[in-house]
């Protein structure tokens, strides 16, 4: 009974936190100019998408066909998306802590700042997933 009565009291801070993290539109986290000059230039996007997990994401494409995704997620999927990850290698200096991933020929990058989480994946290889994220972090709450 105790247990379920600390879960009830937990859902307020659990929706705010998610909250926050929903409020936060990765499209908007990078303008165009700033991403052609790490990416090449943009054939599409930014287009948003609603990721399995009901994050949110956003996608662009390069004039060569290589594309690059952002998504935010609260940070209490931190601990999932390393677990679950192929081959997690630590990476320093972005964000409170972070690690860079690779499935198949796709780049990804996570970083846990506060209460979110973003992760940048392409397939342009892992300088561009770097050099996105470290523009992009700055902008999460």
């Amino acid at each position: 009974m105790t247990k379920f009565i600390c879960m009830l009291l937990a859902l307020p801070l659990a929706a705010s936190i998610c909250a926050q993290t929903n409020e936060v539109d990765p499209c908007t986290l990078i303008d165009k100019a700033a991403l052609t000059k790490i990416f090449g230039e943009i054939k599409e996007g930014p287009k948003a998408k609603e990721g399995l997990m009901k994050e949110k994401q956003c996608e662009w494409t390069n004039m060569s066909g290589s594309w690059v995704s952002l998504s935010v997620y609260t940070a209490e999927r931190w601990g999932l998306k390393k677990g679950s990850g192929n081959n997690p290698v630590e990476v320093k200096d972005l964000g409170e802590e972070a690690f860079t991933d690779k499935r198949g020929t796709d780049s990804e990058i996570y970083i846990r700042k506060g209460k979110s989480m973003l992760e940048v994946r392409t397939s342009a290889g892992s300088d561009v997933a770097r050099k996105v994220a470290e523009s992009v972090i700055t902008k999460l709450p």
